[in-house]
C-alpha cells in the first residue's frame, strides 16, 4: 500500500493535468485524493513576465548630501544678453523661425510702434531683418552641488516644439553635471528628475540616477545671475567635447 501511495504521488505530481485517468490504474479514489492534496502546495506561482529591457532597471538612486543635482529649465534675458550667448547666426535662425510662425505680421509691427506700409515689401522684410525682442524666453540647463552651481545657455525656446522633446534639454543637464562632477574629480551620484533622460544616460556614464522632482528643487531655482560658471553654446564645445570618450562606459554596442 505504501509502494502504492508513494508511485501514485509521483504520478499525480507529474501528470496532474490528466488526473482522472489514474483512477484506472489500480489505485483506490482515496488513495488518488491522499496523493493530489499533498502535492497541492508544491506548485510555484507562476512569475510575471517582464519586458527584457526593464528587466534590470533600476534608474532610482536614493538622496544623500553628496550628489550633484541637475535640472533644465527656462529663463528669460536681454536681447544683449542673448547676443553674448548664441551666435548671430543662431538669433537670426530664431528670427526666421518666428516670422514664419507669425499669424498676422501686421500685430508685430504695431506692437512695436512702427508706421509701416504693409504693402511695401522692402520696408517689411527689412523690419523683420531688425527686429529685436526686448526679452528672449531660453532654456538653460543647470548642475549644483554645494557651492558649486553651473549653467549652461542650451537655446533659444521654441514652446511650440519643446514639449515633444524636451528630455534632450534634460539629458544636457545630466551631461553638465557629468562635467562637473569631473571638474571636482569626486565619485558622487549626478541626479536628474527625467526618467527619461537617465535611462537614455545609464549605459552610458557611471553613477546617474533618478530622483523626483522636490529632489531637485535646489537646481530647479537656480538663475543664470546666481550660477558660479555660466557657459554658452561655444564655449561648452570647445572645454567639453571630450566628455564622451573620457567618461563613456564601453557596454559592446557600437554607435
Amino acid at each position: 500500500m505504501v509502494e502504492q501511495l508513494f508511485t501514485c504521488i509521483i504520478i499525480v505530481e507529474t501528470f496532474s493535468y490528466i488526473p482522472i485517468l489514474f483512477l484506472g490504474w489500480g489505485f483506490s479514489f482515496d488513495s488518488y485524493i491522499f496523493a493530489f492534496l499533498l502535492t497541492m502546495g508544491k506548485h510555484k506561482k507562476k512569475q510575471k513576465n517582464v519586458p527584457p529591457w526593464l528587466a534590470h532597471e533600476n534608474l532610482f538612486i536614493p538622496k544623500t548630501s553628496q550628489q550633484i543635482t541637475t535640472d533644465a529649465g527656462w529663463e528669460k534675458i536681454s536681447f544683449d544678453d542673448a547676443t553674448q550667448f548664441f551666435s548671430t547666426q543662431s538669433i537670426q535662425d530664431w528670427r526666421e523661425s518666428f516670422v514664419e510662425s507669425l499669424d498676422d505680421i501686421s500685430d508685430l509691427i504695431s506692437a512695436q510702434g512702427v508706421d509701416i506700409d504693409l504693402e511695401d515689401e522692402v520696408a517689411v522684410d527689412k523690419f523683420l531683418d531688425n527686429y529685436k525682442p526686448q526679452q528672449f524666453n531660453v532654456v538653460v540647463a543647470k548642475a549644483v552641488y554645494d557651492i558649486h552651481s553651473w549653467v549652461r545657455i542650451l537655446t533659444i525656446s521654441t514652446p511650440e516644439d519643446e514639449e515633444y522633446y524636451f528630455h534632450n534639454h534634460e539629458i544636457e543637464a545630466i551631461r553638465l553635471g557629468i562635467g562637473l562632477r569631473r571638474h571636482l574629480n569626486l565619485d558622487i551620484p549626478v541626479i536628474n528628475d527625467c526618467q527619461n533622460a537617465v535611462r537614455y544616460l545609464q549605459g552610458k556614464y557611471p553613477n546617474i540616477g533618478w530622483q523626483p522632482r522636490n529632489c531637485v528643487s535646489v537646481a530647479h531655482r537656480l538663475k543664470i545671475a546666481q550660477a558660479t560658471k555660466v557657459y554658452n553654446e561655444q564655449a561648452w564645445d570647445e572645454e567639453w567635447s571630450d566628455i564622451s570618450d573620457e567618461e563613456e562606459i564601453f557596454d559592446g554596442a557600437v554607435d
